[in-house]
Order: C-alpha cells, then structure tokens, then sequence
C-alpha cells in the first residue's frame, strides 16, 4: 500500500504538535481515505484526523489498513521535513516507510509497527456541544499565543455573541474576544449563553501549528463539557480535537 501527499506540512504541524503528549496513535486506511485517532495517556485529549482519498496524489490500497504507529517516533521523522516536500506512505505488516521528496531529492525513514490493544482504549466521541464559535485558523492561533505565557489554565467564556479566552494568575488576567461584530467570529451560534468553562492550556498550546495553517477552526463549547476543536486544514484534511474541562 502506497500513499503520497503533496504538502508534508500537514503531516508535520499535526503530528509534531501531539506527539509532545501523545504516544501511540491508530491509523487506518480504507478505499474512503485515511483515519488517525490518538488519545493521550491521561486521557484528557484526544485527535481524529481524517483525509479523504482525494487528498492524495497517490493512493494505492490493496487491503484496508489498521495499524498502532509510535507518535514520539512519527513526529520526530516530520519535523524534519522541508518547505515543499511531499510525504509518501508505504504500509508494511511490521514497518512503515516515509519517504520525503523535494526537487528529485528523496530521504527515506523506517519505523516499526506496534503491536497491542492500544486501540480498544481511543473511545468514540458524541457530544451535544449548544455554542459554535468559527474563526480564522491564524487569528486563534495569534489569541492563543499572545496569552499562553501568563498561567496555566485557560477559561472559555460564552456571552450572548461573544467568545472570551481568558487566562488568570497571580500576576493578573489577560483576555482575546472574538465577536462577530468585531469581523474576529466568522460565525457564532449560541444556544447556550453564559457558559463558562476551563482547561489546561498547554493542550491548546501543543496544537498551535495547526491553527497556524488551517483555513478556520471551529470551537464547540458546553456547560462543564469537553471543548471540541475542529480545524479546515489543506488538501480537505478535517480535524477533530477534544479537551476534557479541568477538574478543580
């Protein structure tokens, strides 16, 4: 089975990013595309990455694919991949082969396959989540970085329109509104108003590369729910992200 993805950037801004606290993620590949689900070990985060066939440029299955792949060892191979790179995929019964290629150039990586129940432990997620917030994937990514540095949890407050992250310690509060009347919510629906809920945000931190690069990310948001997090991102790659709310 070979797979060949025409940005390597992708590939890198997600995988980098999670494999900071994420160890073994599932990977399937069907004749729709590719699925990656992983879930960190304390189970307070998880992703489901989703790219459809048309995302290839190359896209030969034989059989449909499940495998357990380190994401320590897949994020250090990425995050050594170039501006312009395409990544290929080549699916072995114990190993995977990635291979990079930029102007000719081809650099080649080996990874094992993990064997394991790993899988049976990456629940499925269904959540009536009442408020969605849309925003430019950048503009997140600007918000959640000029407040990172002043604490550690980050709380999410719904007002009637508005969506505030909200960042207190000793030092004081910082917070990044976004409002439709603003043009900083390129949509918001609130059916929920009033809620207000918190996170650790070094969750929100490791995912940053990612906001970077997607067109939009969405933020669904409940009363004492997880944040579920869905990034547009290029070549119609989706992703979900899931945080569990901080327990005080």
């Amino acid at each position: 089975m070979k797979l060949t993805f025409a940005d390597a950037r992708v590939w890198r801004y997600i995988i980098a990013g999670v494999s900071k606290f994420i160890e073994f993620g599932l990977m399937t590949v069907s004749e729709e595309g590719l699925t990656f689900k992983a879930i960190d070990p304390s189970r307070v985060s998880l992703i489901e990455m989703y790219m459809p066939r048309e995302s290839f440029e190359e896209f030969e299955l034989g059989n449909e694919f499940e495998v357990m792949i380190s994401v320590e060892e897949l994020g250090r191979i990425l995050r050594s991949s170039e501006k312009d790179d395409k990544i290929s995929l080549d699916l072995r019964e114990s190993y995977m082969t990635i291979k990079f290629e930029r102007k000719g150039v081809v650099r080649e990586f080996v990874i094992p396959l993990q064997t394991g129940s790993e899988a049976e432990s990456i629940p499925e997620l269904k959540l009536e989540l009442n408020n969605m917030f849309k925003i430019s994937g950048l503009l997140l990514y600007e918000g959640i970085n000029s407040i990172e540095g002043l604490g550690d949890v980050l709380t999410m407050k719904v007002y009637d329109e508005d969506l505030s992250l909200i960042v207190r310690s000793d030092l004081g509060e910082a917070e990044v509104v976004f409002s439709t009347s603003s043009g900083t919510l390129i949509e918001g629906e609130v059916n929920e108003p009033n809620v207000e809920v918190s996170y650790g945000l070094e969750f929100f931190t490791y995912v940053k590369p990612a906001m970077r690069i997607s067109e939009s990310v969405s933020i669904l948001l409940g009363s004492e729910m997880p944040c579920k997090l869905i990034f547009d991102l290029p070549q119609n790659v989706k992703m979900n992200y899931y945080v569990a709310p901080r327990v005080e």
